[in-house]
């Protein structure tokens, strides 16, 4: 059998790199689908009865960061066959589209990259980053659902009339004081928030990704083609 012509080796080789983005798309949102079929069954049998104790709703945050770091990592991996793909439509498919040159700046540089590439299993996007995004786009709401419902279970403990004192006071958890669990909740949902605004943005503008929210007010920075697209690529 004769070798394959380098044209149908990249028509060949683009299907792959679609295919493997597909592949782990779906895994990130059956991953998501977890997470919010356990935070709504949670939630549920918090509310079910007067006697259900408010740190299910705890547990259901717990679980909640489990799938968003096993997401994370999903993502990490998506990440690294998006750059291909973005790299691969820039330096091939838009110029054809366009009818017109190849990208001036560095085609045959940036396919090379994409070529040396392929043998980096090692993400480029960091694991904080990665939770970060993943955050804003989607867990950020499951957080700020189970932590109004975490609210109200307290108010609800706590009776008609109750003040911020004894919602702290229904806090408590065992031994653990209520103002304990109260400072870590807020910890964790302040380091969630500053995660989310500080992690890449996969969007993009004539090829520049754009900044993250807290990094919009900056001029952006060059870069590569193979780390084209969030601003740790």
């Amino acid at each position: 059998m004769a070798a394959p012509s380098p044209e149908q080796m990249l028509v060949h080789f683009y299907r792959a790199v679609v295919g493997h983005m597909d592949v782990w798309r779906q895994r990130m949102d059956a991953t998501t689908n977890w997470a919010a079929a356990t935070s709504a069954g949670m939630i549920t049998f918090a509310f079910g009865t007067p006697a259900s104790p408010h740190f299910v709703l705890l547990l259901a945050l717990s679980f909640q960061g489990v799938f968003l770091l096993m997401e994370s990592r999903r993502y990490q991996t998506f990440d690294l066959w998006r750059r291909r793909f973005r790299t691969l439509n820039r330096h091939l498919v838009a110029p054809v589209l366009r009818d017109g040159p190849a990208d001036p700046s560095g085609s045959a540089e940036a396919l090379a990259a994409v070529a040396g590439d392929l043998g980096r299993t090692v993400p480029h996007l960091g694991l904080l980053g990665s939770a970060g995004y993943r955050i804003r786009r989607n867990y950020g709401y499951l957080f700020l659902v189970t932590l109004v419902a975490w609210v109200l279970r307290l108010d609800m403990l706590a009776g008609p009339g109750a003040g911020l004192t004894d919602l702290v006071a229904q806090a408590r958890i065992g031994s653990v004081p209520g103002g304990w669990v109260v400072s870590l909740v807020l910890v964790a949902a302040l380091s969630g928030t500053a995660l989310a605004l500080a992690a890449p943005s996969e969007q993009m503008l004539d090829w520049a990704a754009v900044p993250p929210p807290l990094r919009r007010w900056r001029p952006r920075r060059p870069r590569g083609d193979v780390g084209g697209g969030p601003e740790e690529r």
